[in-house]
């Protein structure tokens, strides 16, 4: 049985027979771009040694192509950061085309930039914390977070100050949650339109920048009035103030429109009341004469369908040759003489 001592040796002595030398004595220096890790071979192909095995031969200079370019890697200043070893590339010779533009900067949001402009940094929160009422670890988010606080918060106090002490205070959080969730939601959307340059239709809403015009605000007034179950009809008036509901609100139909008073909403209803009393029917003479046109033409389509039913029954008799049986006779004729037929 053969040592392992010496089949180990045979076995590195392969592998280092099988490893190939890294010095290549090629030239391939004024074809290689560090910049982009490109090397170029220029030389002439050995037809020999391509015809005889194609396939060794193309992977023998592959591999020393690429072997002269590490090694050209390596003879740039080496630095050290964390234990890791690198290299900074130069500059590139080429200009390789991209299949696809370089990606634009994510523009920021405005709380981003409110942060960036007052120096406010944002500083990471622990994935945990530590509740002292039910004395064990709480996600920050989560799902378990939320069973935690339902679990934390089975009972609410009623505030002293409560105008009503029977009010819901689960229903009412569960209620500011929504609005929350819905306000996060708008600025989300209103962030997402002003990256992208989409102009967001003001219905009485603030702009995203700037202040608000006295146009604007009129608008949003108006809408507040008429955004009530009666359409803002039973609204009360503020003093001095100057009826200016207008038809071009946005999203404001014509017909939702209310009057501006009693008086007005009875003069239109009479209105309205007259305009149906006044009523007369009108005589549609084209419609009357297609109607007589019509039946005259279904009139003569018939006769001249029961003209052509004759024809195909045969020739008919008229009624003076047909003879009635003479009365008084005592006797019963038969069909050929007109009477009944015997039984």
């Amino acid at each position: 049985m053969e040592d392992i001592t010496a089949v180990l040796n045979k076995k590195a002595a392969l592998d280092v027979s099988a490893q190939q030398s890294i010095s290549v004595t090629k030239v391939l220096d004024p074809e290689i771009d560090l910049g982009t890790l490109l090397s170029f071979d220029s030389n002439d192909f050995d037809t020999q040694q391509l015809r005889s095995d194609q396939e060794k031969y193309l992977t023998n200079e592959t591999r020393n192509n690429v072997q002269l370019l590490i090694n050209k890697l390596f003879e740039l200043p080496m630095k050290n950061e964390d234990g890791y070893m690198y290299v900074d590339l130069p500059e590139p010779r080429y200009n390789l085309p991209r299949e696809k533009p370089l990606p634009t900067p994510k523009p920021l949001t405005k709380w981003q930039k409110f942060a960036i402009e007052k120096g406010i940094k944002k500083t990471p929160k622990p994935k945990a914390t530590w509740d002292e009422i039910l004395q064990k670890w709480i996600p920050t988010y989560g799902y378990k977070k939320a069973a935690a606080d339902k679990e934390k918060d089975w009972v609410l106090e009623v505030p002293g100050n409560a105008a009503d002490p029977n009010i819901d205070l689960f229903a009412q959080k569960r209620e500011a949650k929504k609005e929350r969730v819905a306000k996060n939601e708008y600025q989300r959307l209103r962030n997402i339109a002003a990256s992208r340059k989409i102009k967001v239709p003001a219905v009485g809403l603030p702009p995203l920048e700037g202040t608000l015009h006295s146009n604007q605000l009129k608008t949003a007034v108006d809408v507040a009035k008429i955004s009530t179950a009666s359409v803002g009809k039973f609204q009360p008036k503020i003093s001095k103030e100057v009826v200016s509901i207008k038809k071009n609100i946005p999203g404001l139909k014509k017909n939702k429109i209310p009057a501006k008073s009693m008086k007005d909403e009875k003069s239109s209803s009479l209105q309205i009341l007259e305009s149906i009393n006044n009523k007369k029917p009108k005589f549609n003479l084209e419609k009357a004469a297609n109607k007589a046109i019509h039946a005259e033409e279904v009139e003569r389509h018939r006769e001249k369908k029961e003209g052509s039913d004759k024809k195909k029954g045969g020739r008919s008799r008229s009624k003076g040759s047909f003879k009635r049986p003479t009365a008084n006779t005592g006797k019963r004729l038969g069909k050929q003489k007109g009477g009944r037929k015997r039984r």
